[in-house]
């Protein structure tokens, strides 16, 4: 028989020495690391009268010093929406636009410069993106020569060329394309479709071809992805691939529904309903690999405000043709949101508790393979869940908010966490 002084110490070891390899693998983390103190900054869409699902915070961006903040709802029609800066110098909240738009989805920035995309005009179909000139200014970009109800995303392709994925009125018929290029020329900005031109595949006509919701270069192409990319078949369509010797995008008939959503969240054993889309959200390419959150979208009556932004999950893949994978995060907490910051991938991520409050985390990790090792940088609770981080002068930034059916609690709240 043990002495009970010495399976204590047995047991006591047996504890520390798993703490120790929980630890190293990502799983477990320190004390120190712990329920981190965050800070209250304000909430300018609350202040701006925004309610409900408006409240989200969908984006973070660092731009010049500053951190942007995007809200709104393109369901409730809940524009126009304020461009707000958070400036850290002078702790202070900046609003230096307006926009007219129902919501600011999310900001993009290329070569030093930051645009917003139209993501659904409070009047009209003309707006197509809004830019932050080198005076500090905002200018909105408008076309009647290329109609879009939205623009959802959009890219750089050269040095002088922006392309544009949304939707007409009819994006399920040719003359609805859901796509355009702005060029910047000495006279101003021209536009052109970019849509897709044909409409069946292996004589299977496409519907809702021509409706995009992202955008993004993976490996040297630029794919665009469609509202086809719904819970209901794995089925080629959904995917479009920009051709710059025709300057269209094309529908690409070997990259199936499987390509960017695992085949276990298609169909009706997936538990959303076949009416549900996949929207990836803002992918980021690193080390070779593509990793993304993934949100609900519906373009149907009866789950267009249900599935609004609704977060799904959190995927990577390796390259084209390889499956995507669920990304597995310690304490089995959601990502949500995804940065690269020098040579690491910091992932903001959410893991729902019984009582229906969240604990926030944020996790790093400097190499993608099989086995992720993820190391817990930071956690607190909260009501909501957090959609949005950023990182600035070595203070993180989160923006609170809901998936649909959530309380609305502390929604568009912008909160800071300086490591010491």
């Amino acid at each position: 028989m043990v002495p009970k002084y010495r399976s204590r110490a047995i047991i006591l070891t047996t504890i520390f020495l798993t703490a120790l390899v929980l630890t190293a693998t990502g799983c477990f983390s320190s004390p120190s690391q712990l329920n981190v103190s965050v800070e209250k900054l304000g909430n300018p869409l609350l202040q701006d009268g925004k309610t409900d699902r408006a409240l989200n915070v969908w984006d973070l961006q660092v731009f010049e010093g500053k951190i942007y903040l995007g809200g709104g709802s393109t369901i409730t029609n809940a524009g126009p929406i304020n461009v707000w800066a958070y400036d850290p110098s002078s702790q202070e909240f900046v609003k230096e636009y307006t926009v007219d738009e129902e919501a600011i989805e999310h900001y993009r920035v290329f070569d030093n410069e930051l645009y917003i995309p139209a993501a659904d005009p409070t009047q009209g179909d003309l707006n197509k993106f809004y830019r932050r000139q080198a005076n500090g200014q905002w200018q909105k970009y408008a076309s009647k020569g290329v109609e879009l109800a939205h623009v959802r995303d959009l890219t750089k392709i050269s040095s002088n060329e922006i392309l544009m994925v949304g939707n007409s009125r009819q994006p399920g018929k040719p003359s609805g394309k859901g796509s355009a290029i702005a060029t910047s020329t000495t006279e101003g900005w021209v536009f052109e479709s970019a849509g897709v031109d044909r409409i069946q595949i292996n004589n299977v006509i496409l519907t809702d071809f021509n409706w995009f919701f992202s955008i993004f270069e993976y490996q040297g192409r630029i794919l665009a992805i469609n509202s086809l990319l719904r819970d209901v078949d794995n089925y080629a369509g959904s995917v479009a691939e920009y051709n710059p010797e025709t300057r269209k995008l094309e529908i690409a008939d070997d990259l199936r529904n499987e390509e960017f959503i695992p085949s276990n969240l298609i169909g009706k054993n997936s538990g959303y309903g076949i009416d549900i889309i996949y929207r990836l959200w803002k992918p980021v390419e690193f080390q070779n690999y593509l990793i993304y959150p993934v949100r609900s979208y519906s373009i149907t009556p009866q789950n267009y405000r249900q599935a609004y932004m609704n977060s799904v999950g959190f995927f990577y893949k390796s390259g084209m043709g390889e499956t995507p994978q669920r990304v597995k995060l310690p304490h089995k907490a959601m990502g949500e949101d995804v940065l690269v910051i020098g040579d690491e991938l910091y992932v903001l991520a959410n893991k729902k508790r019984r009582d229906n409050k969240y604990i926030i985390y944020v996790f790093k990790t400097d190499r993608l393979a099989r086995r992720i090792k993820w190391q817990q940088v930071a956690q607190f609770a909260s009501a909501n869940k957090a959609r949005s981080f950023e990182y600035l002068d070595g203070t993180y930034y989160f923006g609170l908010g809901q998936d649909y059916g959530e309380a609305i609690a502390n929604s568009g709240d912008i909160l800071s966490y300086t490591p010491q």
